[in-house]
Protein backbone atom coordinates (compact mmCIF):
# COMPACT_ATOMS: atom_id res chain seq x y z
CA UNK A 1 0.00 0.00 0.00
CA UNK A 2 1.39 3.40 -0.94
CA UNK A 3 1.77 6.19 1.60
CA UNK A 4 -1.10 8.15 0.04
CA UNK A 5 -3.37 5.12 0.07
CA UNK A 6 -2.51 4.39 3.69
CA UNK A 7 -3.23 8.00 4.64
CA UNK A 8 -6.57 7.87 2.82
CA UNK A 9 -7.43 4.62 4.61
CA UNK A 10 -6.62 6.11 8.01
CA UNK A 11 -8.68 9.25 7.37
CA UNK A 12 -11.56 7.12 6.12
CA UNK A 13 -11.33 4.94 9.22
CA UNK A 14 -11.28 8.03 11.45
CA UNK A 15 -14.41 9.40 9.76
CA UNK A 16 -16.17 6.02 9.81
CA UNK A 17 -15.48 5.65 13.54
CA UNK A 18 -17.19 8.99 14.18
CA UNK A 19 -20.08 8.06 11.88
CA UNK A 20 -20.53 4.67 13.56
CA UNK A 21 -20.55 6.25 17.01
CA UNK A 22 -23.19 8.73 15.83
CA UNK A 23 -25.41 6.09 14.19
CA UNK A 24 -25.25 3.72 17.15
CA UNK A 25 -25.85 6.69 19.42
CA UNK A 26 -29.10 7.49 17.67
CA UNK A 27 -30.16 3.88 18.06
CA UNK A 28 -29.29 3.97 21.75
CA UNK A 29 -31.29 7.16 22.27
CA UNK A 30 -34.31 5.51 20.65
CA UNK A 31 -34.18 2.25 22.61
CA UNK A 32 -33.07 3.50 26.04
CA UNK A 33 -35.44 5.21 28.42
CA UNK A 34 -34.26 8.18 30.45
CA UNK A 35 -32.45 11.45 29.81
CA UNK A 36 -28.91 10.95 28.57
CA UNK A 37 -28.09 14.70 28.65
CA UNK A 38 -26.25 14.26 25.35
CA UNK A 39 -27.96 16.50 22.85
CA UNK A 40 -25.09 16.03 20.40
CA UNK A 41 -24.74 12.30 21.00
CA UNK A 42 -22.10 11.09 21.80
CA UNK A 43 -20.86 14.60 22.63
CA UNK A 44 -22.16 16.64 25.51
CA UNK A 45 -24.03 19.75 24.35
CA UNK A 46 -26.28 20.35 21.37
CA UNK A 47 -25.89 21.01 17.67
CA UNK A 48 -26.77 24.68 17.27
CA UNK A 49 -24.82 26.12 14.33
CA UNK A 50 -23.89 29.78 14.55
CA UNK A 51 -21.87 31.86 12.11
CA UNK A 52 -20.82 35.22 13.47
CA UNK A 53 -17.78 37.40 13.96
CA UNK A 54 -16.59 35.44 17.02
CA UNK A 55 -15.45 32.64 14.71
CA UNK A 56 -12.88 34.99 13.23
CA UNK A 57 -10.91 34.76 16.48
CA UNK A 58 -9.82 31.10 16.18
CA UNK A 59 -9.46 31.41 12.40
CA UNK A 60 -7.12 34.39 12.69
CA UNK A 61 -5.15 33.12 15.69
CA UNK A 62 -4.92 29.63 14.25
CA UNK A 63 -3.73 30.85 10.84
CA UNK A 64 -1.11 33.07 12.45
CA UNK A 65 0.16 30.22 14.60
CA UNK A 66 0.29 27.81 11.66
CA UNK A 67 2.39 30.31 9.75
CA UNK A 68 4.71 31.10 12.65
CA UNK A 69 5.00 28.20 15.10
CA UNK A 70 6.55 25.37 13.01
CA UNK A 71 9.47 27.58 12.01
CA UNK A 72 9.91 28.93 15.52
CA UNK A 73 9.81 25.43 17.00
CA UNK A 74 12.48 24.30 14.54
CA UNK A 75 14.91 27.21 14.94
CA UNK A 76 14.61 28.96 18.27
CA UNK A 77 16.55 28.02 21.35
CA UNK A 78 14.74 25.34 23.30
CA UNK A 79 13.59 27.48 26.23
CA UNK A 80 12.09 30.05 23.84
CA UNK A 81 10.48 27.29 21.79
CA UNK A 82 8.85 25.86 24.90
CA UNK A 83 7.65 29.28 26.07
CA UNK A 84 6.31 30.20 22.63
CA UNK A 85 4.45 26.87 22.40
CA UNK A 86 2.85 27.34 25.82
CA UNK A 87 1.79 30.91 25.05
CA UNK A 88 0.46 29.84 21.65
CA UNK A 89 -1.61 27.11 23.31
CA UNK A 90 -3.14 29.67 25.67
CA UNK A 91 -3.86 32.05 22.78
CA UNK A 92 -5.54 29.38 20.68
CA UNK A 93 -7.55 28.10 23.65
CA UNK A 94 -8.77 31.60 24.46
CA UNK A 95 -9.67 32.26 20.81
CA UNK A 96 -11.87 29.17 20.78
CA UNK A 97 -13.42 30.18 24.09
CA UNK A 98 -14.35 33.52 22.51
CA UNK A 99 -16.06 31.56 19.74
CA UNK A 100 -18.14 29.54 22.21
CA UNK A 101 -21.82 30.29 21.95
CA UNK A 102 -22.94 29.43 25.49
CA UNK A 103 -23.35 32.14 28.16
CA UNK A 104 -21.72 29.91 30.82
CA UNK A 105 -18.47 29.54 28.84
CA UNK A 106 -16.40 31.78 31.11
CA UNK A 107 -18.12 30.80 34.34
CA UNK A 108 -17.96 26.99 34.29
CA UNK A 109 -15.18 26.76 36.87
CA UNK A 110 -17.01 29.17 39.16
CA UNK A 111 -20.30 27.33 38.74
CA UNK A 112 -18.96 23.87 39.54
CA UNK A 113 -16.10 24.52 41.98
CA UNK A 114 -15.16 28.05 43.04
CA UNK A 115 -18.68 29.07 44.07
CA UNK A 116 -18.77 26.04 46.37
CA UNK A 117 -15.76 27.19 48.39
CA UNK A 118 -18.19 28.44 51.04
CA UNK A 119 -18.90 24.79 51.90
CA UNK A 120 -15.58 24.70 53.72
CA UNK A 121 -16.59 27.49 56.08
CA UNK A 122 -20.13 26.13 56.30
CA UNK A 123 -18.68 22.84 57.56
CA UNK A 124 -16.62 24.65 60.21
CA UNK A 125 -13.25 24.77 58.46
CA UNK A 126 -11.03 22.51 56.35
CA UNK A 127 -10.78 19.75 58.97
CA UNK A 128 -14.52 19.38 59.39
CA UNK A 129 -15.00 19.69 55.64
CA UNK A 130 -12.64 16.76 55.04
CA UNK A 131 -14.16 14.72 57.86
CA UNK A 132 -17.65 14.77 56.37
CA UNK A 133 -16.80 15.08 52.67
CA UNK A 134 -17.24 11.41 51.70
CA UNK A 135 -20.48 10.96 53.59
CA UNK A 136 -22.00 14.07 52.02
CA UNK A 137 -20.82 12.81 48.62
CA UNK A 138 -22.60 9.52 49.25
CA UNK A 139 -25.77 11.25 50.43
CA UNK A 140 -25.87 13.35 47.25
CA UNK A 141 -25.77 16.60 49.20
CA UNK A 142 -22.96 18.06 47.12
CA UNK A 143 -23.28 19.15 43.46
CA UNK A 144 -22.42 16.52 40.86
CA UNK A 145 -18.82 17.63 40.24
CA UNK A 146 -18.01 17.46 43.94
CA UNK A 147 -19.64 14.03 44.06
CA UNK A 148 -17.20 12.95 41.32
CA UNK A 149 -13.89 14.35 42.60
CA UNK A 150 -11.71 14.54 45.69
CA UNK A 151 -11.93 17.78 47.71
CA UNK A 152 -8.65 19.30 46.50
CA UNK A 153 -9.94 21.90 44.05
CA UNK A 154 -12.61 23.26 46.36
CA UNK A 155 -10.00 23.58 49.11
CA UNK A 156 -7.70 25.37 46.65
CA UNK A 157 -10.33 27.98 45.83
CA UNK A 158 -11.21 28.34 49.50
CA UNK A 159 -7.56 29.04 50.29
CA UNK A 160 -7.21 31.40 47.31
CA UNK A 161 -10.28 33.31 48.45
CA UNK A 162 -8.72 33.77 51.89
CA UNK A 163 -5.75 35.35 50.11
CA UNK A 164 -8.02 37.70 48.17
CA UNK A 165 -7.83 35.76 44.90
CA UNK A 166 -11.26 35.17 43.45
CA UNK A 167 -13.51 36.08 40.56
CA UNK A 168 -13.94 35.06 36.95
CA UNK A 169 -10.60 36.52 35.79
CA UNK A 170 -8.65 34.60 38.42
CA UNK A 171 -10.51 31.37 37.76
CA UNK A 172 -9.95 31.49 34.00
CA UNK A 173 -6.31 32.42 34.55
CA UNK A 174 -5.90 29.25 36.60
CA UNK A 175 -7.40 27.23 33.74
CA UNK A 176 -5.04 28.74 31.20
CA UNK A 177 -2.08 28.18 33.51
CA UNK A 178 -3.17 24.54 33.44
CA UNK A 179 -3.16 24.63 29.64
CA UNK A 180 0.35 26.08 29.58
CA UNK A 181 1.63 23.66 32.21
CA UNK A 182 0.23 20.66 30.34
CA UNK A 183 1.91 21.74 27.09
CA UNK A 184 5.25 22.47 28.77
CA UNK A 185 5.13 19.12 30.58
CA UNK A 186 4.34 17.20 27.39
CA UNK A 187 7.19 18.95 25.56
CA UNK A 188 9.61 18.19 28.39
CA UNK A 189 8.57 14.53 28.45
CA UNK A 190 8.86 14.19 24.68
CA UNK A 191 12.28 15.81 24.65
CA UNK A 192 13.60 13.75 27.55
CA UNK A 193 12.43 10.39 26.22
CA UNK A 194 12.50 10.79 22.43
CA UNK A 195 14.92 13.65 21.87
CA UNK A 196 14.71 17.34 21.12
CA UNK A 197 14.28 16.97 17.36
CA UNK A 198 11.01 15.07 17.67
CA UNK A 199 9.77 17.24 20.50
CA UNK A 200 10.27 20.33 18.34
CA UNK A 201 8.36 18.73 15.47
CA UNK A 202 5.52 17.81 17.83
CA UNK A 203 5.22 21.27 19.40
CA UNK A 204 2.72 22.85 16.94
CA UNK A 205 0.40 19.85 17.27
CA UNK A 206 0.15 20.42 21.01
CA UNK A 207 -1.35 23.82 20.18
CA UNK A 208 -3.57 23.41 17.11
CA UNK A 209 -5.93 20.58 18.00
CA UNK A 210 -9.71 20.19 18.19
CA UNK A 211 -9.23 19.35 21.88
CA UNK A 212 -8.57 23.05 22.49
CA UNK A 213 -12.28 23.73 21.98
CA UNK A 214 -12.85 22.27 25.47
CA UNK A 215 -10.01 24.15 27.19
CA UNK A 216 -12.29 26.09 29.51
CA UNK A 217 -12.99 23.59 32.31
CA UNK A 218 -11.41 22.40 35.54
CA UNK A 219 -10.05 19.37 33.70
CA UNK A 220 -7.28 21.56 32.32
CA UNK A 221 -6.20 22.31 35.88
CA UNK A 222 -6.12 18.57 36.51
CA UNK A 223 -4.13 18.11 33.29
CA UNK A 224 -1.59 20.77 34.18
CA UNK A 225 -0.87 19.47 37.69
CA UNK A 226 -0.90 15.80 36.71
CA UNK A 227 1.34 16.17 33.66
CA UNK A 228 3.72 18.41 35.62
CA UNK A 229 4.05 15.56 38.12
CA UNK A 230 4.63 13.04 35.31
CA UNK A 231 7.23 15.31 33.71
CA UNK A 232 9.18 15.80 36.94
CA UNK A 233 9.29 12.07 37.64
CA UNK A 234 10.25 11.12 34.08
CA UNK A 235 12.99 13.76 34.02
CA UNK A 236 14.22 12.41 37.35
CA UNK A 237 14.73 8.97 35.77
CA UNK A 238 17.28 10.53 33.39
CA UNK A 239 19.31 12.36 36.03
CA UNK A 240 21.41 11.58 39.07
CA UNK A 241 22.39 13.26 42.31
CA UNK A 242 20.66 16.32 43.76
CA UNK A 243 18.82 17.14 40.52
CA UNK A 244 17.25 13.70 40.43
CA UNK A 245 16.30 13.97 44.10
CA UNK A 246 14.75 17.41 43.65
CA UNK A 247 12.76 16.32 40.61
CA UNK A 248 11.60 13.16 42.39
CA UNK A 249 10.45 15.19 45.38
CA UNK A 250 8.65 17.74 43.22
CA UNK A 251 7.06 15.01 41.11
CA UNK A 252 5.91 13.03 44.12
CA UNK A 253 4.36 16.04 45.83
CA UNK A 254 2.66 17.15 42.60
CA UNK A 255 1.40 13.62 42.01
CA UNK A 256 -0.18 13.61 45.45
CA UNK A 257 -1.78 16.98 44.75
CA UNK A 258 -3.06 15.68 41.40
CA UNK A 259 -4.65 12.68 43.12
CA UNK A 260 -6.43 15.05 45.49
CA UNK A 261 -7.81 16.91 42.47
CA UNK A 262 -8.94 14.00 40.31
CA UNK A 263 -9.13 10.24 40.78
CA UNK A 264 -8.19 9.66 37.13
CA UNK A 265 -4.75 11.18 37.77
CA UNK A 266 -3.73 7.73 39.03
CA UNK A 267 -3.83 6.39 35.47
CA UNK A 268 -1.03 8.69 34.34
CA UNK A 269 1.29 6.79 36.65
CA UNK A 270 1.54 4.34 33.75
CA UNK A 271 3.90 6.46 31.57
CA UNK A 272 6.09 7.09 34.62
CA UNK A 273 6.16 3.38 35.42
CA UNK A 274 7.03 2.40 31.84
CA UNK A 275 9.86 4.93 31.52
CA UNK A 276 11.26 4.18 34.98
CA UNK A 277 11.29 0.43 34.28
CA UNK A 278 12.85 1.02 30.86
CA UNK A 279 15.61 3.10 32.48
CA UNK A 280 15.77 0.88 35.59
CA UNK A 281 15.34 3.79 37.97
CA UNK A 282 13.51 2.11 40.83
CA UNK A 283 14.46 4.82 43.30
CA UNK A 284 12.38 7.40 41.45
CA UNK A 285 9.36 5.11 41.60
CA UNK A 286 9.83 4.42 45.30
CA UNK A 287 10.66 7.98 46.31
CA UNK A 288 8.01 9.65 44.16
CA UNK A 289 5.42 7.06 45.12
CA UNK A 290 6.16 7.48 48.82
CA UNK A 291 5.76 11.26 48.68
CA UNK A 292 2.56 10.99 46.63
CA UNK A 293 1.20 8.50 49.16
CA UNK A 294 2.11 10.84 52.01
CA UNK A 295 0.09 13.66 50.43
CA UNK A 296 -2.88 11.35 49.85
CA UNK A 297 -2.69 9.87 53.35
CA UNK A 298 -2.34 13.22 55.14
CA UNK A 299 -6.11 14.02 55.00
CA UNK A 300 -6.69 10.84 57.06
CA UNK A 301 -5.72 13.02 60.02
CA UNK A 302 -9.07 14.78 59.47
CA UNK A 303 -11.02 11.70 58.39
CA UNK A 304 -10.78 11.77 54.59
CA UNK A 305 -9.64 8.52 52.94
CA UNK A 306 -8.93 8.70 49.21
CA UNK A 307 -9.92 5.10 48.40
CA UNK A 308 -13.21 5.52 50.23
CA UNK A 309 -13.81 8.65 48.19
CA UNK A 310 -13.12 6.73 44.98
CA UNK A 311 -15.61 4.02 45.92
CA UNK A 312 -18.18 6.65 46.90
CA UNK A 313 -17.71 8.39 43.57
CA UNK A 314 -18.33 5.11 41.75
CA UNK A 315 -21.53 4.57 43.74
CA UNK A 316 -22.80 8.07 43.02
CA UNK A 317 -21.80 7.84 39.36
CA UNK A 318 -23.86 4.71 38.76
CA UNK A 319 -26.72 6.10 40.80
CA UNK A 320 -26.88 9.01 38.38
CA UNK A 321 -26.70 9.48 34.65
CA UNK A 322 -24.27 6.58 34.10
CA UNK A 323 -27.05 4.16 34.95
CA UNK A 324 -29.00 5.52 31.97
CA UNK A 325 -26.08 5.86 29.58
CA UNK A 326 -24.86 2.32 30.15
CA UNK A 327 -21.49 0.71 29.50
CA UNK A 328 -21.11 -1.13 26.20
CA UNK A 329 -21.96 1.61 23.73
CA UNK A 330 -19.53 4.04 25.35
CA UNK A 331 -16.62 1.62 25.04
CA UNK A 332 -16.75 2.62 21.37
CA UNK A 333 -18.19 6.12 21.67
CA UNK A 334 -15.58 7.29 24.18
CA UNK A 335 -12.80 6.33 21.80
CA UNK A 336 -14.57 8.02 18.90
CA UNK A 337 -14.86 11.25 20.88
CA UNK A 338 -11.20 10.95 21.89
CA UNK A 339 -10.28 10.53 18.22
CA UNK A 340 -12.32 13.63 17.35
CA UNK A 341 -10.63 15.69 20.06
CA UNK A 342 -7.18 14.62 18.88
CA UNK A 343 -8.11 15.33 15.27
CA UNK A 344 -7.57 13.51 11.96
CA UNK A 345 -3.93 14.57 11.71
CA UNK A 346 -3.06 12.64 14.86
CA UNK A 347 -4.82 9.54 13.51
CA UNK A 348 -2.52 9.73 10.49
CA UNK A 349 0.48 10.53 12.69
CA UNK A 350 -0.13 7.44 14.84
CA UNK A 351 -0.10 5.30 11.69
CA UNK A 352 3.23 6.85 10.65
CA UNK A 353 5.00 7.03 13.99
CA UNK A 354 8.05 4.77 13.88
CA UNK A 355 10.26 6.13 16.64
CA UNK A 356 10.35 3.54 19.41
CA UNK A 357 11.15 6.07 22.13
CA UNK A 358 8.23 8.34 21.28
CA UNK A 359 6.01 5.28 21.20
CA UNK A 360 7.01 4.62 24.81
CA UNK A 361 5.35 7.93 25.74
CA UNK A 362 2.41 7.83 23.34
CA UNK A 363 1.74 4.11 23.73
CA UNK A 364 1.79 4.13 27.52
CA UNK A 365 -0.66 7.03 27.51
CA UNK A 366 -2.93 5.20 25.07
CA UNK A 367 -2.81 2.23 27.43
CA UNK A 368 -3.95 4.55 30.25
CA UNK A 369 -6.83 5.68 28.02
CA UNK A 370 -7.77 2.04 27.41
CA UNK A 371 -7.89 1.42 31.16
CA UNK A 372 -10.03 4.53 31.63
CA UNK A 373 -12.38 3.32 28.92
CA UNK A 374 -12.69 -0.21 30.31
CA UNK A 375 -13.20 1.08 33.86
CA UNK A 376 -16.73 2.21 33.05
CA UNK A 377 -16.13 5.50 34.89
CA UNK A 378 -16.31 7.51 31.65
CA UNK A 379 -19.71 7.18 30.03
CA UNK A 380 -19.49 10.17 27.65
CA UNK A 381 -18.04 13.64 28.26
CA UNK A 382 -14.56 12.25 27.54
CA UNK A 383 -13.85 15.30 25.39
CA UNK A 384 -13.52 16.99 28.80
CA UNK A 385 -12.66 14.18 31.21
CA UNK A 386 -9.77 12.79 29.14
CA UNK A 387 -8.05 16.14 28.60
CA UNK A 388 -5.13 15.11 30.87
CA UNK A 389 -4.30 12.25 28.48
CA UNK A 390 -4.43 14.23 25.25
CA UNK A 391 -1.13 16.18 25.27
CA UNK A 392 1.00 13.03 25.45
CA UNK A 393 -0.86 11.49 22.51
CA UNK A 394 -0.62 14.75 20.54
CA UNK A 395 3.16 14.29 20.65
CA UNK A 396 2.62 11.75 17.85
CA UNK A 397 2.33 14.77 15.54
CA UNK A 398 6.13 14.60 15.28
CA UNK A 399 5.61 11.89 12.64
CA UNK A 400 4.18 14.43 10.16
CA UNK A 401 7.15 16.04 8.35
CA UNK A 402 5.23 18.81 6.52
CA UNK A 403 3.08 20.10 9.36
CA UNK A 404 1.31 23.19 8.04
CA UNK A 405 -1.22 21.36 5.86
CA UNK A 406 -2.06 18.97 8.69
CA UNK A 407 -2.30 21.81 11.19
CA UNK A 408 -4.75 23.52 8.83
CA UNK A 409 -6.88 20.37 8.89
CA UNK A 410 -6.76 20.37 12.71
CA UNK A 411 -7.74 24.04 12.75
CA UNK A 412 -10.65 23.36 10.39
CA UNK A 413 -12.07 20.68 12.68
CA UNK A 414 -11.71 22.95 15.72
CA UNK A 415 -13.49 25.84 13.97
CA UNK A 416 -16.31 23.58 12.78
CA UNK A 417 -16.82 22.44 16.38
CA UNK A 418 -16.86 26.06 17.55
CA UNK A 419 -19.42 26.94 14.86
CA UNK A 420 -21.71 23.95 15.33
CA UNK A 421 -21.53 22.68 18.91
CA UNK A 422 -23.05 24.56 21.83
CA UNK A 423 -21.68 23.37 25.16
CA UNK A 424 -22.59 24.37 28.69
CA UNK A 425 -18.96 24.34 29.73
Amino acid sequence: MTAKARTAAVLTGWALLLALAWVLGQVKLNVTEGRHQLGAMPLFGSWEPHFDATLLAPVAVGALLIAFLPAAAARWRWRWTALATALAAVAFSLSLTVAHSHPRTWTDLDHHYASNAHLVDDAGGPGAFLAHYTQLQLDGVYPVHLQSHPPGLVLFFWGAEKLGLSGILFQNTVIQLGVAAAVLAALAIGRDVAGERLARRAAPFLVIAPAAYWHNTADLIFAGVTLAAVACLILATNRTGPRAAALTAAGGLLAGAALMLSFSAALLALPVLVVAVWRRRWGVLLGGGALAAAVVLAPLLWGYWWLEGLQTTRVRYYAGVAAIRGYWYFLLANLAVFALALGPAIAVALSRLRDRRMWIVVGSCLAAVAVADLSGMSSAETERIWQPFMPLVLLAGCALPRPRAWLAVQLGVAVVLAAALRVQW
